[in-house]
């Protein structure tokens, strides 16, 4: 296990810079466009506009991920890599999002109490997730 953890010391700072900032750039997409578009009451919700977006950003970080050499959950002296936790589970909310609400146009009204909560937890996991990766990104 510690020759893989190893594996992610050839990384250069540049490398996992990046990688932050591209977490980061996906992670306030979704802010941005929750933010713009809050599930309240009964009214039309626009599922699949909000819905690009959010496949849009899992194929993003899918892509930063898979273009990863090595581990992403240790650091190179083998610590816990707090960012990658935080990634799994933000791809997590967005792979559900894109299997529950696909093909929508707006969310029943049977499925809006439980859309509204997903969509908040998305909302503030994007959010702690930004946060995180920028903070990340400058210190690399």
């Amino acid at each position: 296990m510690s020759g893989e953890a190893g594996s992610m010391s050839g990384r250069s700072g540049a490398d996992r810079r990046r990688l932050a900032a591209t977490v980061a750039g996906a992670a306030d997409a979704v802010v941005s466009v929750l933010a713009a578009h809050p599930m309240r009451g009964l009214g039309p919700y626009p599922a699949g506009d909000v819905l690009a977006v959010l496949l849009g950003q899992q194929r993003i970080l899918l892509e930063a991920v898979d273009g990863w050499e090595g581990p992403l959950a240790v650091t190179a002296d083998g610590r816990p890599e707090p960012l990658a936790g935080e990634l799994a589970l933000f791809m997590s909310y967005l792979q559900l999002s894109c299997v529950l609400y696909r093909g929508l146009s707006d969310i029943p009204a049977s499925m809006r109490a439980d859309a509204a909560r997903h969509l908040s937890t998305i909302h503030l996991a994007a959010r702690r997730l930004r946060d995180r990766a920028r903070r990340a990104a400058r210190a690399a």
